[in-house]
């Protein structure tokens, strides 16, 4: 039998912090600038509200029905159709993988903000002491270790969370949804 939410509370906030997630909060505000401010909101939210939101309850409705994963629900649908669950579990797995790292490099600037380690120069610092980046992509550096040790670290922290199944999930996401939210308004 597959697991269930323990309440509507914890699936909603999953939902949203799946949704929204990372990005809005440090990549989101960036792109409106670079992109024309306020003149980019309005085909992103265009495409929020025909596209992104229909898409998601759709993908919602069809695993509630069918009682089924992503592959198996679609799959259930029309026989064909297995493959295009497998892609957004690839595409699922590729973002949670994107967002370790930067997860990962948050633990490690974690460490370094007691000191202030990046001085005056924060771009210099980022590229030529914590990545310590080659002059030319042919020329493949060592293994940085602290940065690994963030990113197991952070790998450590979404294994926790999801160990026991979607019990300890609801739980986490109380912290992890509405704690950036937070930490954005006392920034604006």
């Amino acid at each position: 039998m597959r697991e269930r939410w323990d309440s509507r509370t914890a699936f909603i906030l999953a939902s949203i912090g799946s949704a929204i997630g990372l990005g809005n909060i440090w990549r989101f505000p960036y792109i409106c600038y670079e992109c024309g401010g306020g003149a980019f909101l309005i085909p992103f939210l265009v495409a929020l509200l025909t596209a992104g939101i229909p898409l998601m309850v759709l993908e919602y409705s069809v695993g509630h029905k069918f009682k089924k994963g992503a592959p198996l629900a679609l799959g259930s649908l029309k026989k064909g159709f297995e493959v295009l669950g497998w892609f957004a579990l690839l595409v699922g797995f590729g973002i949670a993988t994107y967002y370790a790292v930067i997860m990962g490099w948050a633990f490690n600037y974690l460490g370094y903000s007691f000191n202030l380690a990046w001085g005056d120069n924060t771009q210099g610092f980022f590229f030529d002491q914590f990545l310590r980046m080659s002059e030319s992509p042919m020329r493949i550096g060592g293994i940085q270790w602290t940065i690994a040790l963030g990113l197991v670290l952070t790998w450590i922290a979404i294994v926790a969370s999801i160990w026991k199944g979607v019990r300890t999930v609801g739980k986490v996401v109380y912290f992890t949804v509405i704690i950036p939210w937070l930490i954005l308004l006392v920034f604006v």
